[in-house]
């Protein structure tokens, strides 16, 4: 199981909050045992939780009471949470069904689990569009024969279901994430490296090339914008272990180099 290995959660991670204007660090480590998504009001944070049985669920954390609720809970893996837009659905990833990695969204106010993908392999990392019709998602094709995996970012559109494939290649394309204006998304790469040596790069509408940010022989992944445009953050085993850095970007090119 080679997908699952490269996918599932570190157990014995910590979960913190940083304030990005000073620096300070919470530490939610009696909390979460791994790293959570913002609802869009900032009311909540969800998260893949390590359970009982060893594998992980996703829970809801709402930071002002400090309530922890489960996620259409299973005893499978369940990881990779993220919100829609108007924070009212839940993405993530699970081995629910077939043993297979698919995508599925939890409607809130219903508590309803709908699947999403039913591909035969790994699909995971699922991102809403800015406007919530179109969803973002990484997919394992295959593995190569120098090591390391295929992945191709696909965009799946919620009303249809209509799939549509950006990348085509032997080499891992992974970890997307929209930008602000919903039609380009930055992602990682190992084109022009090593097997599983990802750089950040961005694609434009219709899956084509428009910049390279990051180059080096290491791992940039985990990639997200933020709201206003203005950074780029990501993790990055640059310095040896894997930390978090950002890119102050103007339009789709980096300003400089990473803080």
């Amino acid at each position: 199981m080679a997908a699952r290995q490269k996918g599932a959660p570190n157990l014995d991670s910590q979960g913190y909050e940083m304030d990005l204007g000073t620096g300070e660090k919470t530490d939610l480590s009696d909390i979460f045992t791994n790293s959570g998504t913002y609802s869009p009001d900032g009311r909540f944070i969800v998260v893949a939780q390590a359970s009982e049985n060893g594998k992980t669920d996703i829970y809801e954390y709402e930071r002002a009471t400090g309530e922890l609720q489960p996620v259409a809970s299973h005893d499978d893996w369940d990881w990779l949470p993220s919100y829609s837009p108007d924070g009212r659905l839940i993405l993530f990833n699970s081995y629910r069904v077939d043993g297979q990695s698919d995508i599925h969204v939890f409607e809130k106010s219903t508590q309803t689990l709908r699947r999403l993908t039913e591909y035969s392999g790994y699909d995971a990392h699922a991102q809403y569009s800015p406007d919530g019709e179109r969803i973002v998602f990484h997919r394992q094709q295959g593995t190569r024969e120098e090591g390391g995996y295929i992945f191709d970012l696909i965009v799946l559109d919620v009303d249809t279901g209509r799939e549509t494939q950006l990348t085509d290649g032997p080499y891992e394309e992974s970890y997307p994430a929209w930008a602000p204006d919903g039609r380009h998304i930055v992602h990682s790469s190992d084109i022009d490296g090593q097997p599983g040596k990802l750089n950040l790069y961005i694609l434009g509408p219709g899956g084509k090339s428009v910049s390279r940010l990051t180059k080096g022989d290491w791992k940039d992944s985990y990639a997200f914008w933020t709201r206003d445009g203005a950074f780029i953050y990501f993790n990055s085993d640059r310095s040896g272990a894997t930390n978090i850095y950002r890119l102050p970007m103007d339009g789709f090119e980096c300003v400089r180099d990473v803080d």
